[in-house]
């Protein structure tokens, strides 16, 4: 049945592409002045970065063709070839069939569960401050800063976030991919097994890196790295059908080096096979409208609404859905075929302090963090099946 509705959906949704619109909440919207369709000749690319300078520069060489929330879509003005490198890097050809962004559409129900509330009712705002706080506080947490001096930011960030997982009985493992002149550039990975050997793997990953700036970087992403250490220590307190890795990835601000190599590792290892979903939490405590974004590709739209089915029940979210997906660490896992999104805060009212010194803890919304890492978990719950872990199996 909901196959039969996406099908429909989209097929309705490629009309309206067509005739310059999009569809949103059932209500055609006009694309902007700039807005293209399927028929305009020229390739276009997809803008994969945000940062404020790479956009500065990419609009020295191409016109919008396309911009909604995080989507910006570009044709270019001057030859590929002649681009500068750090241009040609940050793009990537796509077709306007590939794209959706509007708030969630398909109606997709889902049935409130009590035990899953009482997980949800596990997780702490303060928690989530306090595990960010370590991070911002660490220093500088660009992974350049390794080249620099011995305990710089990064290193001591990466140090923080594996004696959490200890903590919280993890097996940790540093997924080290980059020889730095003064440090290794490393992801830190916490897992648990399942009930069996080959158990199902659900992984969580956010970045715990920063572009550099002294005890900033706090919504980017000290807030997505938290939601996965909350995440972790949330669900310590259940026994689970499937295996679980919680992943502090680097090097994400230097085009997802981190994202590439945890999967990599993952591939290497044979666990790539056995994973069965992958979240990510990047930018997720910046609040003005209530809005989550949902990024993925258009092979896991369905996948996409039945999470968004999640936050309508069991959180304060406005959730909205965008694809295609680029720029953080969910971007690996789709490439290799895995059901994957990134949640992120609307990017219509994004953070101004985004890529900014100005990027400090102070302003941030921690209630409105708390909401997407419940999402998150409702997900986990709807994935795999939990116990806590005072309760016998046999009792439930």
């Amino acid at each position: 049945m909901i196959l039969t509705m996406y099908t429909r959906y989209a097929s309705a949704a490629l009309l309206l592409f067509m005739s310059g619109q999009v569809f949103s909440a059932g209500v055609p919207i006009p694309l902007p002045a700039s807005g293209i369709t399927l028929t305009s000749s020229g390739e276009l690319y997809l803008a994969r970065s945000q940062d404020p300078g790479f956009l500065e520069t990419l609009a020295k060489f191409s016109v919008v063709a396309y911009k909604r929330g995080r989507t910006l879509i570009v044709r270019l003005t001057s030859d590929y070839a002649s681009l500068p490198a750090d241009i040609k890097s940050g793009l990537r050809i796509v077709t306007m069939d590939e794209v959706y962004n509007a708030p969630a559409g398909f109606k997709v129900s889902e049935a409130s569960r009590p035990e899953v509330r009482a997980l949800l009712a596990k997780v702490s705002g303060v928690q989530l401050k306090n595990y960010a706080e370590t991070l911002v506080y660490a220093g500088k947490r660009s992974a350049a800063q390794l080249d620099l001096k011995n305990g710089s930011g990064n290193k001591l960030a990466m140090d923080a976030v594996a004696g959490f997982f200890k903590g919280l009985g993890l097996k940790v493992e540093r997924n080290c991919y980059k020889v730095r002149k003064f440090d290794k550039e490393c992801n830190i990975i916490g897992s648990r097994a399942g009930a069996s050997p080959g158990s199902r793997i659900i992984l969580v990953i956010g970045h715990m890196d920063s572009v550099g700036y002294e005890n900033a970087g706090a919504d980017d992403n000290a807030s997505g790295a938290a939601g996965v250490l909350e995440m972790a220590r949330v669900l310590a307190g259940y026994n689970s059908d499937h295996a679980f890795v919680f992943v502090a990835a680097n090097g994400e601000e230097n085009g997802i080096i981190g994202g590439y190599a945890c999967a990599e590792e993952l591939r290497k290892n044979g666990l790539m096979s056995r994973l069965a979903w992958v979240i990510n939490m990047d930018m997720i405590s910046w609040n003005k409208d209530g809005v989550v974004e949902l990024e993925t590709n258009k092979e896991y739209l369905e996948h996409a609404e039945w999470v968004s089915a999640l936050a309508t029940t069991y959180t304060t979210l406005k959730p909205h859905i965008a694809t295609p997906a680029w720029g953080s660490d969910h971007v690996p896992f789709l490439e290799a075929g895995i059901p994957t999104y990134l949640s992120i805060e609307h990017w219509e009212a994004h953070n101004p302090c985004y890529h900014k010194a100005c990027d400090t803890l102070d302003v941030l919304s921690w209630g409105y963090a708390s909401e997407i890492v419940k999402l998150n978990l409702a997900v986990v719950a709807g994935k795999a099946g939990l116990t806590p872990i005072d309760i016998k199996l046999g009792e439930r």
